[in-house]
């Protein structure tokens, strides 16, 4: 009888235990062992270029808050095993590849049956790229003769290839500006050549509807990026990743927005 009693308080204890968002501990002991199963994915490197790796292994991935883990394989595959039911937020992250968020994923676990997400995440290198120098040059006479107002930016950065890369500018009106510490950003692609000048236009209008004020001075400063827009918002602080970002910025450069 003492057996039967002591067995009916540890189901009651269990099944007392609510589901928590966002955390590994089981749930509850009761559901918990018949609602496990796997969770599924796949991640998809490029390099810097933007095409695709033919090693996918050994980007690691985790549920947020636990202890629990794994590695994708060469085809990028990664199975997290005998997950209890709950809704999670799952990192992954390689060395040279930054870092990426699945957030808030539901695994219902019903039956034993395996959360497979069916679209892959992507990964790129970091950015290689060492910009320079900013050229900054304010629209010519005839431009402005029109009424248009602006700023031509030009990074500068040692591209042999040729070929046109991706660049993510940060503006602010404070000279500690960072890609943690900005107003606006905005990505560009440019080929690194000072040559090319205006290929890259920005107007005063567009910088006022950021914000920004005519005659105000504003700070920028740059970084490589990759092709891809794996930019993602941190839930902890709130705060904008962007896991492709090379990791030498440029000067910083200022400019007083045109008042025209």
């Amino acid at each position: 009888m003492k057996k039967i009693i002591v067995f009916i308080i540890l189901i009651y204890i269990g099944c007392s235990k609510n589901s928590s968002t966002n955390s590994i501990p089981v749930p509850n002991l009761v559901l918990a062992q018949q609602n496990r199963a796997n969770i599924q994915g796949m991640i998809v490197l490029y390099d810097e270029e933007g095409s695709r790796q033919a090693d996918m292994s050994g980007v690691t991935v985790s549920i947020d808050n636990s202890s629990v883990s794994t590695q994708t394989g060469p085809d990028g595959k990664w199975k997290l095993d005998s997950i209890p039911y709950g809704t999670y937020d799952i990192s992954y992250a390689k060395e040279g590849y930054g870092t990426g968020k699945i957030m808030g994923l539901y695994h219902a676990a019903t039956n034993h049956v395996s959360t497979i997400i069916s679209k892959s995440e992507s990964m790129a290198v970091n950015s290689s790229i060492s910009i320079t120098d900013l050229i900054i040059t304010p629209f010519s006479g005839t431009i402005q003769a029109i009424g248009i107002s602006g700023v031509h930016i030009d990074p500068i950065f040692n591209n042999p290839s040729g070929k046109d890369k991706f660049v993510r500018l940060f503006f602010s009106d404070n000279p500690n500006v960072s890609a943690s510490n900005y107003v606006a950003e905005v990505k560009i692609k440019t080929n690194g050549a000072q040559a090319q000048l205006n290929d890259f236009n920005l107007t005063t209008s567009y910088f006022e509807s950021l914000g920004f004020k005519k005659g105000q001075i504003i700070y920028v400063k740059g970084h490589g990026d990759s092709f891809l827009s794996d930019q993602y918002t941190n839930p902890i602080n709130n705060t904008v990743v962007f896991p492709s970002l090379s990791t030498q910025a440029s000067k910083t450069v200022s400019f007083v927005l045109p008042n025209k």
